[in-house]
């Protein structure tokens, strides 16, 4: 097995968030609080526009508009949200990090059987990573190929040259009107445009991923830690093999808490954007259906909306069954067959902690499959709700 190297193994995590300026090891300075202030004005200036859309739209009671133009507003509370907290937490990722680091390059000492374990769900995060950076790159890609696709088609239905918007929203000052025959005001608007969901995308791709890659490694960790109990009362040493569990055990405790203290408000905005994103995507989705248009984008951002919270859960669940499996390792390790008074007690330390779930916790949930059902039933309801009044 080749040595593991987490910044190679993750390198488009790391460029990505050294781009965005919130990569753990980035000076916070007069440079980036400049660079900063130039990268986040157009995405500013962009949502501005958008309300002052919906506040257009509200009165006149086109609310499918208003919803429509209400879901580049949630993504842009929620990454603003997202950034800030990543910010925030810069040092807890950088004690992430290197622990991860160290446990890789503890596993070239180990035996062919945990280096295998290791391996396997370092792999599993690199996939994950992969994954979701294909998914931003088609989401943004659907809106551009959709004006692509729109600019061609009405142009040779119309003999002449008749370009599509990034977005189809209001703009004040009749600038909407005015960028279909002044193309560089078309350039500028479609720029911002283009611009606030590439950056929406970018802060999104360094947030969210980094969880389930924590998580995966854990799992390994408790993999590692399980096969420890195989056989362990048959061994002469059972104490000193007993007290390296306890310690593997607390270094993962400690692991799980750290990204809990990292990422518990992070997961709680994805699940609330979430819960609005998917009856507004569908709303607008089902009703651009009924109107004739196109709405691949639409049904991008859907996509990409139930694999948001689709992922995380279902990552935080496996971690929790992992601990279960722990604690069952522990109970069948044979302890009943033998008498050692003090490896027993600490093997009922062991599985008396071990009755408390590893898990990922939000604010008001604990991340995994059971709060994504309830994620889908809330949203679900808002639809219905939506559905029924609109």
């Amino acid at each position: 097995m080749k040595e593991l190297d987490f910044e190679k193994l993750f390198r488009l995590q790391m460029v990505c968030m050294k781009i965005n300026l919130c990569h753990p090891d980035t000076k916070i300075n007069k440079y980036w609080a400049l660079k900063n202030l130039i990268a986040f004005t157009p995405y500013t200036v962009s949502i501005m526009l958008l309300s002052n859309a919906i506040i257009h739209y509200l009165p006149r009671k086109d609310y499918f508009n208003a919803f429509r133009n209400g879901v580049p507003v949630i993504f842009y509370v929620s990454m603003k949200l997202n950034f800030f907290f990543l910010l925030k937490k810069r040092s807890k990722l950088r004690i992430l990090i290197d622990f991860m680091k160290g446990d890789y390059s503890q596993a070239s000492a180990m035996d062919n059987k945990s280096k295998e374990i290791i391996q396997e769900y370092a792999t599993k995060g690199r996939k994950v990573l992969l994954f979701w950076g294909y998914l931003m790159v088609s989401t943004v890609g659907m809106f551009v190929l959709k004006s692509v696709f729109l600019t061609i088609y009405h142009t040779k239905r119309n003999g002449q040259l008749t370009l599509s918007p990034f977005f189809d929203t209001y703009y004040p000052f009749n600038i909407k009107e005015i960028r279909v025959h002044h193309k560089l005001i078309f350039g500028i608007t479609y720029f911002i445009e283009l611009y606030f969901t590439s950056k929406s995308a970018l802060i999104f791709f360094c947030t969210i991923p980094l969880g389930p890659i924590f998580m995966l490694h854990i799992c390994g960790q408790l993999e590692l830690v399980k096969i420890k109990f195989e056989n362990v009362f048959e061994n002469d040493n059972t104490d000193e093999m007993l007290k390296g569990t306890v310690q593997s055990l607390q270094y993962i405790y400690s692991f799980v808490s750290e990204i809990n203290d990292c990422f518990m408000i992070i997961y709680e905005i994805m699940l609330k954007q979430n819960i609005l994103l998917l009856p507004f995507t569908s709303h607008a989705m089902i009703q651009s259906i009924k109107r004739g248009e196109v709405t691949a984008e639409y049904a991008g951002i859907l996509l990409q909306s139930v694999i948001t919270s689709s992922i995380p859960c279902y990552y935080g669940d496996l971690l929790m069954q992992k601990g279960e499996e722990l604690r069952l390792a522990a109970y069948n390790c044979g302890w009943e067959c033998v008498h050692k008074s003090k490896a027993r007690k600490t093997l009922l330390i062991i599985m008396t902690r071990a009755l408390r779930p590893v898990a990922i916790e939000s604010i008001f949930s604990t991340i995994c499959l059971d709060t994504l059902t309830e994620v889908y039933s809330q949203g679900y309801t808002i639809f219905n709700l939506m559905s029924a009044m609109l």
